[in-house]
């Protein structure tokens, strides 16, 4: 819209440069223009919005019909940072080397953004420019972008930044072992250097999280991630003729994958298609390697779980599906947001599952050295005064790699909180991504017949269960885990009735 907004402010001699026009949705047959401007030019809107029609319809050549919608109200600093956040996140490159994004309203409008200065130059040339005229044409208020090259910090204590991908772009590859397909490229591109629509890419990283789901229609489909330490890539393939990449063998193993990349609205960023797969060596590359768990706990004791609930619906009385056996930990972050790039977690909870029964749980709240945003203390109850002073994730993780050790890990969405999960092992050098995984929501489609909607709170309900503290991350793991067990006994009993 930046050259409509141009060419209307040529034809009207400068009417209308107060405004802007951030956005253009298509809802119901109609073009949505959103124009944004200052309080005090709301009425200003409003007074000539006939006119305004006019000028856009004749600019856009729209073949629809459009409607205005006015936006007067001035960007907190939170909306401000989100914005920010959501627009950078198309920058893969930039986004695993950036360290933080900050924003204010006073005394001004100010975006500072603290890069690694390795992608410092190479951003001045393209993010940066287009961020700065993003921020232009978003906001009928000046926005200053104030962006500062930095080294990473070496201590833990500032949640250091491993180098296991050593920064590359590109990586070198060697030793190819193709598992689907016949892929041998020479070269791959690295996790952080992927952006949407790129067709027949290539791409490398760390294999992890490979899950089953099932679509509401019942159809089968598998997603990973390909990780690089920093960063993190979600890829789908669609199983055809018994070709399968849900496979235990292949995890904390270096792989190539071959594909499309496409932008995933729903996560608001890119995810590969995956065609093709081998295992490989590359030249700079190295997953990390798993070692035996802590002798003792340090800032986080687990403690046993008793709940009248587990006793009646959950203990004894029917035989244990194959599905239950073995050790589970469920586990459920809550976070300053939804980017696993820039947000820290500020709560983790955990349960653990043996043999289809909840026995320990793990549970701390976690000091992410940053404000929480007060949308997210609304949901959560989280404040800032509850996490000052409390462990920092670093000193939190080597506590649950003990509790965890040796068991499967679930989830309610666990393309959520996994790459949270790998992201500070990576920092700690330990291996998370070599554990099984499972979702509740790939199950529930399965064990409920007919459910619409996946969120945790639907699958309880259609389960007969509550959940009476939501949002907070032990309730959460412990629900998830009544679900995950509830799920698998109906499972069972259909496999039995269908014998």
């Amino acid at each position: 819209m930046n050259e409509i907004y141009k060419k209307i402010n040529e034809r009207t001699g400068g009417k209308y440069e107060k405004l802007r026009f951030p956005r253009v949705a298509f809802e119901g047959g109609s073009a949505v223009v959103t124009v944004a401007c200052k309080p005090d030019y709301v009425a200003f809107v409003n007074a000539n919005k006939l006119e305004l029609l006019e000028l856009l319809r004749t600019e856009c050549a729209f073949h629809t019909p459009i409607k205005i919608t006015v936006d007067g109200a001035s960007p907190t600093a939170s909306s401000l940072r989100a914005a920010v956040v959501k627009f950078t996140e198309k920058f893969a490159y930039v986004s695993s080397v950036i360290h933080t994004i900050a924003a204010q309203t006073e005394p001004q409008l100010v975006v500072s953004i603290k890069m690694h200065k390795a992608m410092y130059e190479l951003a001045q040339n393209d993010y940066i420019p287009r961020l700065e005229e993003f921020l232009k044409n978003s906001y009928a208020d000046e926005v200053r972008l104030d962006v500062t090259a930095v080294e990473y910090a070496q201590s833990g204590s500032n949640y250091a930044a491993s180098a296991s991908s050593g920064g590359k772009s590109e990586y070198a590859i060697t030793d190819v072992k193709p598992v689907l397909g016949s892929l041998a490229p020479a070269t791959a591109k690295s996790v952080s250097s992927i952006i949407a629509n790129e067709y027949n890419v290539v791409v490398c990283g760390v294999f992890a999280m490979p899950t089953e789901f099932t679509s509401k229609g019942g159809r089968k489909y598998e997603r990973f991630l390909l990780y690089d330490g920093e960063t993190s890539l979600q890829c789908r393939f669609s199983p055809s003729g018994g070709v399968s990449l849900a496979d235990p063998t292949l995890l904390n193993k270096t792989v190539c994958v071959l594909g499309n990349a496409e932008y995933d609205a729903y996560r608001n960023e890119a995810s590969v298609s995956v065609r093709e797969l081998s295992v490989c060596n590359a030249d700079g590359l190295c997953p990390i390697a798993p070692v035996p768990a802590p002798a003792e706990y340090d800032r986080v004791k687990p403690q046993p779980y008793n709940e009248y609930v587990q006793s009646s619906m959950f203990d004894g009385g029917f035989e244990l599906p194959p599905a239950l056996k073995g050790d589970f930990v469920v586990f459920d972050f809550e976070t300053t947001g939804l980017s696993v790039l820039y947000d820290r977690p500020t709560e983790l909870g955990a349960v653990k599952i043996s043999d289809g029964k909840i026995t320990d749980t793990f549970s701390t709240l976690i000091d992410p050295r940053r404000p929480i945003p007060e949308e997210v203390s609304v949901k959560t109850g989280i404040t800032d005064d509850m996490v000052k002073g409390q462990p920092l994730f670093e000193d939190v993780l080597p506590d649950f790699y003990k509790f965890s050790y040796g068991c499967s890990f679930v989830c309610h969405n666990i393309s959520f909180d996994f790459p949270f999960l790998l992201k500070g092992g990576n920092r700690c050098n330990l291996a998370f991504g070599d554990r099984r995984t499972y979702d509740t929501m790939a199950i529930a489609p399965l064990a409920l017949a007919g459910i619409q909607k996946l969120s945790l709170d639907k699958v309880l309900e259609g389960l007969g269960l509550v959940n009476d503290n939501a949002h907070r991350a032990v309730t959460d793991a412990a629900a998830t885990a009544k679900a995950f067990i509830a799920m698998h006994r109906i499972l069972a009993d259909k496999k039995r009735g269908d014998k």
